[in-house]
């Protein structure tokens, strides 16, 4: 997928007719099926968003992102409420297609640029909450990682969309915590080998005949191998997840050095797009050919090292469900091929709307919204889906943990 653009950003508005977001459902659930495996969608919490409705609050709906799915998912609430969404997606997502820019549109997206401040965007953010005009859902996560059980640290963008709509409206203005987890409707293990057979010929081994966690854990390691020896020289010693912080580490130091002339601290993601939005920029700037190519190589490097950021082995091994099997195995694909992987197993998505926290609310922060995020998430999971689905005995889920508060801004004051 192409991701960065040398013509400049240009900002793409909310349709506003209903028309076509009204007729939409059966694409939507023809899309989650054809291309992501998704046949059964439980949505719970709902009145919970009506009673917002019903007092004509300005509302931010903030889901988990585990899988491309997600705002598929999170749309079909629509239906059921007879309500549109709106959507604040990846600039780069408009850019892949006039088709695909057109559908994004319809089904209630527009467009923020990841590479920096975007005005437009948070502007219009503001606005249509504090006009409520429909509710808004965001992703405040930034990008998927692939974690059917836990909520990642949260973006800043949301404190100051809540702080701008506050300015301009006496209305209620309320964040409503959405958690999406999925439920895998058959055993995945046959398929989950037959995956992992593929990946390990390409690399030229005979098939594996040990247990799936270890082919996993085998395979992870030979391929961060392969990226030790490019990057390093030499493969290193140690866990997986401790090797994987290294590389990561390394990469994004050499890069803030090489570019911003010094390293940063704080949250590797966080670090990574900085150094991103630095590329972009130049990218902007008409350098010449080879700079420019210069510069591309150095985003995919960037690229790979937010995909290997999200991958943790431990995360497998801690409570190796049928859910985590398959996701560990797509996210290795997707790193490897750069592309969302095809279905392992059909699979169910539960979405659950949790109550409403008021936007205008002076103490609490982002590290509470991620915790009432997560606290979906966990009951989501704590319930296990509906019995009408049939799903196989799933590994037991261990019980609901809290979410360890990270120093991260006041949402609004």
């Amino acid at each position: 997928m192409e991701r960065y653009f040398t013509q400049p950003y240009r900002f793409i508005p909310p349709y506003r007719s209903s028309f076509w977001y009204m007729l939409s459902r059966g694409y939507v659930t023809r899309t989650l099926r054809k291309e992501h495996g998704v046949t059964q969608v439980q949505v719970e919490g709902l009145d919970h968003l009506r009673d917002s409705l019903q007092r004509k609050a300005g509302i931010l709906l903030t889901p988990n992102h585990c899988r491309g799915a997600d705002p598929l998912a999170v749309g079909l609430m629509a239906g059921q409420l007879r309500q549109p969404l709106y959507f604040l997606a990846s600039s780069h997502l408009f850019r892949q297609g006039r088709l695909q820019s057109w559908l994004l549109r319809r089904l209630g997206s527009f467009s923020i640029w990841r590479e920096g401040p975007d005005r437009e965007a948070i502007k219009e953010s503001a606005r249509i909450l504090a006009e409520a005009e429909r509710p808004l859902v965001l992703f405040p996560e930034g990008t998927w990682f692939r974690r059917n059980d836990e909520v990642m640290p949260l973006q800043e963008g949301l404190g100051l969309i809540g702080r701008q709509a506050a300015k301009q409206s006496t209305r209620p203005l309320v964040v409503h915590p959405v958690g999406v987890a999925y439920w895998a409707l058959h055993d995945p293990t046959t398929a989950v080998e037959a995956r992992l057979a593929a990946l390990e010929r390409r690399l030229g081994w005979a098939v594996q005949t040990t247990d799936v966690v270890a082919r996993l854990e085998k395979l992870a390691s030979a391929l961060l191998a392969v990226r030790e020896i490019e990057f390093l020289g030499k493969p290193r010693e140690g866990s997986v997840d401790e090797r994987l912080e290294y590389l990561v580490t390394s990469q994004v130091e050499r890069l803030e050095q090489q570019h911003l002339g010094r390293n940063h601290e704080g949250w590797m993601l966080e670090r990574i797009r900085r150094v991103r939005q630095h590329l972009t920029r130049q990218l902007l700037e008409g350098k010449s050919a080879e700079l420019r190519q210069a510069i591309r190589r150095d985003l995919d490097v960037l690229l790979l090292a937010e995909n290997l950021n999200a991958h943790s082995l431990r995360y497998l091994t801690a409570h190796p469900t049928h859910e985590r099997l398959i996701e560990t195995v797509q996210r290795i694909e997707e790193t490897m091929f750069d592309n969302e992987p095809a279905p392992v197993v059909s699979l169910g998505v539960s979405v659950r709307v949790g109550p409403a926290l008021d936007l205008r609310a002076a103490r609490w922060t982002m590290a509470e919204l991620r915790q009432a995020m997560q606290q979906q998430v966990d009951q989501i999971r704590q319930s296990g889906p509906p019995g009408a689905w049939n799903c196989p005995v799933p590994v037991p889920v261990p019980r609901a943990r809290e979410t360890k508060p990270l120093a991260e801004p006041v949402i609004c004051s």
